[in-house]
């Protein structure tokens, strides 16, 4: 009885989306339309677990993909492709209560 309480309290901690969300086992990322596009140009350069930690709106990963592309030598995608990275992330990844910490204001580093 003490088990089943158990399991179930930790169910209930676990957030919505993660329920029945399936994710690739190879990169932990959620399985839905444009997944494939993102483990083709996002695996080569990091992580799958840098995508899966971060989270932002549909400009934020947009100005991420920028700054990749203009800094750290990330090829220009096509429109098209660039367009379902971003709706997938948009709507796998968004802001949300969990995930990482904003950076430290300039104002506010020693």
């Amino acid at each position: 009885m003490r088990r089943s309480i158990r399991a179930v309290a930790l169910i209930a901690c676990l957030p919505f989306g993660a329920l029945g969300a399936e994710t690739d086992p190879d990169t932990g990322l959620v399985v839905e339309a444009g997944w494939e596009d993102v483990r083709a140009h996002c695996g080569s350069c990091h992580s799958f677990r840098l995508v899966t930690l971060q989270r932002a709106d549909r400009t934020g990963w947009r100005a991420m993909i920028r700054w990749m592309q203009e800094t750290q030598n990330f090829w220009m995608l096509p429109p098209d492709v660039e367009q379902r990275i971003l709706d997938y992330l948009a709507a796998n990844y968004p802001p949300g209560k969990y995930g990482r910490r904003p950076p430290i204001a300039p104002e506010l580093m020693p």
